[in-house]
């Protein structure tokens, strides 16, 4: 072989060496852009959370809880979890959730772990599953019972009050290190939740942050409902009474006999008293009036008041002065009595209905 030849055939085969180093360096480059680790400050896992509660088993106005039946749906994708379908034979596994959460550590793959943060009573797990696909996409679902806190409950409109429901969940990751976006078709509330004291709607999804567990600003999902009540109970059960109760009082203007007007308002008094703590009963003790409480309170002086005002008229007829007491009747029934009552219930809706 002539030296020119040689040389051209090293070139030749330098070029080729070259080529062949190029295409497996970009072929790595590659590689290494579809398996990027996630769970880094720099490439945080997302995450989607659905909620979705099938049933609302109680609601505890006294404890500011309510009790709920809820499926959790978690997905993610995780290429350090992706398998080689030909060599497993089938594309999608299926995990008890404690398997997962080994076979991902033993890979070195971040499980995104999770607290229910409103949550107060043990969490009773029903079902649960998880699936992992080829490419590594995780879905983990479960349907649980337990008690959630309600620490939003405003009673001052009550009644007619809408309160405010919460179930919150909360990553243990730092924002940085794990990232939440919500599964709007996996969240809401069931068709038939089964609780009849109240009606609740307007379901949504919420994303926040908050500080967790790790001391630090992590993401938090939560499924935001409201409640208001059945007003046809409250008007059969407690206003249609006491509107009986005020129209009482005020055809006792019409009795001559005061002593018998003493002894009816008396007997309505004790009513009154007993309508306090019934209603009372239901509700914690509160450092606040609410919109029933002003109504049963004023009732209650009124009628307290109406028992001193006929001893006062009994007292005018005994001295001798019985067209006194009968002008100052006159003005009561007409007057007094009824402007006072409507008095009272216009400051309660604007106080406490009108006012925000």
């Amino acid at each position: 072989m002539t030296p020119v030849r040689a040389i051209c055939l090293l070139v030749v085969i330098i070029c080729l060496c070259a080529m062949g180093a190029g295409q497996a360096l970009a072929q790595n480059t590659l590689a290494g852009g579809l398996r990027e680790l996630v769970g880094t400050p720099e490439n945080p896992l997302q995450v989607g959370v659905g909620v979705r509660i099938d049933q609302v088993t109680s609601v505890d106005q006294k404890a500011e809880n309510y009790g709920a039946v809820v499926v959790l749906r978690v997905e993610w994708t995780d290429p350090a979890l992706a398998f080689d379908r030909e060599e497993v034979g089938r594309e999608i596994q299926v995990f008890n959730p404690p398997a997962l959460a080994e076979h991902a550590r033993g890979l070195g793959a971040v499980v995104p772990a999770f607290v229910i943060h409103n949550q107060q009573s043990n969490k009773w797990i029903h079902e649960s599953a998880a699936s992992l696909r080829y490419d590594g996409h995780v879905v983990y679902a479960e349907k649980s019972s337990l008690t959630l806190q309600a620490p939003h409950f405003d009673f001052r409109k009550y009644p007619f009050d809408t309160q405010q429901f919460f179930f919150e969940v909360v990553s243990i990751f730092p924002s940085e290190y794990v990232s939440y976006y919500a599964l709007e078709e996996h969240s809401g509330l069931g068709d038939l939740l089964g609780e009849e004291e109240w009606i609740l709607d307007n379901p949504r999804v919420e994303h926040s942050k908050v500080i967790g567990l790790s001391g630090r600003e992590s993401d938090q999902i939560a499924l935001a409902f409201e409640g208001h009540r059945h007003l046809t109970y409250y008007v059969i059960r407690v206003f249609l009474p006491m509107l009986v109760l005020i129209t009482v009082g005020w055809a006792l203007f019409f009795l001559d006999e005061y002593r018998r007007r003493i002894e009816i308002a008396g007997g309505n008094l004790l009513v009154f008293v007993a309508f306090n703590w019934a209603i009372s009963a239901d509700l914690p003790k509160l450092g606040y009036l609410t919109f029933l409480d002003f109504i049963l309170q004023c009732m209650f002086l009124m009628t307290g008041a109406l028992i001193v005002f006929n001893v006062a008229l009994r007292k005018l007829k005994v001295s001798g002065r019985e067209d006194g007491a009968r002008m100052l009747d006159n003005y009561a029934i007409k007057w007094i009595y009824p402007l006072g009552y409507a008095a009272i219930v216009a400051y309660a809706v604007f106080a406490y209905l009108l006012t925000p």
